[in-house]
């Protein structure tokens, strides 16, 4: 429902734009100026997502982990989708979107959101310590040559079983 709201909201917001740039400009400037803006656009889209592409593949070369370059790509793409609709409100955010900086930041900004909204769904974490562990580590006795000791608190205890989540 909120969705809807948002997309009558928008389209009134867009159509009035519209009308008073076109009394202000008269039509035919209107009309240029949204052709104008959609010529420059899918100049700056394909430029932007040769760009993003090229990044992309260079990361999954290089073996590194590609968020960024995945997220700047999906970045380009809603601008292409805004630049499809046709109004001055959508063109504008769309090339606010095909600015590097901008898309970076945004990129960050989720990146920073989706480990919050996991971190937050995740339990406390737990880590064991002793025989068993992964190589590398170790507590006390257990600690030997190529064993690093651990060096934090170690609590005794039992895992039981809770009722979390069901």
């Amino acid at each position: 429902m909120r969705i809807l709201i948002a997309l009558a909201v928008y389209l009134a917001v867009e159509i009035t734009v519209l009308v008073l740039v076109g009394q202000a400009i008269g039509f035919w400037g209107l009309l240029g100026v949204l052709v104008l803006s959609a010529v420059v656009g899918a100049w700056a889209i394909r430029r932007e997502g040769r760009r993003s592409m090229s990044e992309l593949a260079t990361a999954a070369r290089s073996g590194r982990p590609a968020e960024a370059e995945v997220a700047d790509g999906m970045y380009v793409a809603l601008a292409g989708v805004l630049l499809v609709v046709p109004g001055l409100l959508s063109t504008v955010a769309a090339l606010v979107l095909l600015v590097p900086g901008v898309r970076r930041a945004l990129a960050r900004r989720a990146a920073d959101r989706a480990v919050r909204a996991g971190s937050a769904r995740m339990g406390p974490a737990v880590t064991v310590v002793g025989t068993g562990g992964p190589a590398g580590w170790g507590a006390g006795p257990d600690a030997g040559p190529g064993r690093a000791p651990y060096r934090g608190t170690v609590i005794e205890g039992r895992v039981i079983e809770s009722g979390e989540g069901s």
